[in-house]
């Protein structure tokens, strides 16, 4: 009976369909018209992350993901790029960027305070699109308290939109595109930096210069793609990354 209990416990964990709802509905209404997901830890909070989606936004798995990390000790918001970049008009990439920055500034400060997070570290983590995000706020806008960064999948270059190219591996160029080896030299050196990737991930290539910008802990996960969407191994491994960036 234990085995089949335990058994089907897996297969639901990689469900590749399946999400998680959040447990914490916020009450300053600027944080609940984001498109914001907040998974509070089931205990004392250790840490603060902030986890960006990718270019399918913030799905299935990375939702698990987040519920995992709050039974785990952390305050986990899951912020959906994709719907967000979305609602955003033709701009330049500086008027773009510029409103990034500003919004999260903002919302990361009052969610900060919504869960009273106030003196508690701050990890940016993101997969895919979302991890380049991550890498670029924490380069040209670190928030408050800024202790790790938790990049999964992330590419070679990246850029503050989604696009179609996004999900075909094709890595931007366009002006306001940046590459992510310079922006990881711009992240303030006492900020920890993990790289999470899957052996099998098509964007692996990028990792040998990603490696050299500064220093970096890299962790493999084995039989892992791109997607990590399924989360018996990976989803420890990740964990084991946001430990790693918050203790000293």
């Amino acid at each position: 009976m234990l085995t089949v209990v335990a058994v089907l416990a897996i297969r639901q964990f990689d469900d590749i369909t399946a999400g998680a709802a959040p447990n914490h509905v916020a009450r300053d209404p600027r944080l609940r018209a984001a498109p914001l997901r907040i998974y509070r830890a089931a205990h004392s909070p250790r840490a603060l992350v902030w986890f960006f989606g990718n270019d399918v936004g913030f799905w299935g798995a990375q939702q698990r993901l987040a519920a995992s990390l709050a039974a785990k000790g952390f305050d986990v918001v899951g912020m959906d790029l994709r719907a967000w970049f979305s609602q955003r008009p033709a701009e330049s990439p500086a008027a773009r960027a510029g409103a990034f920055t500003a919004a999260m500034a903002d919302l990361q400060r009052r969610m900060t305070r919504e869960l009273g997070d106030t003196l508690l570290p701050f990890v940016l983590a993101g997969h895919s699109s979302g991890a380049e995000e991550a890498i670029w706020l924490a380069a040209t806008a670190p928030p408050p308290r800024l202790t790790g960064v938790v990049a999964i999948s992330p590419g070679a270059r990246g850029h503050l939109k989604m696009t179609a190219g996004d999900l075909a591996f094709r890595e931007p160029t366009e002006p306001g595109s940046f590459a992510i080896d310079s922006m990881l030299r711009a992240i303030p050196i006492e900020v920890r930096v993990a790289l999470v990737r899957g052996s099998g991930d098509p964007l692996r290539g990028a990792d040998s210069l990603l490696t050299r910008s500064r220093r970096v802990h890299r962790i493999v996960v084995p039989l892992a793609g791109h997607s990590m969407r399924r989360l018996t191994i990976a989803g420890p491994m990740i964990a084991d990354a946001m430990e790693w960036v918050i203790v000293r």
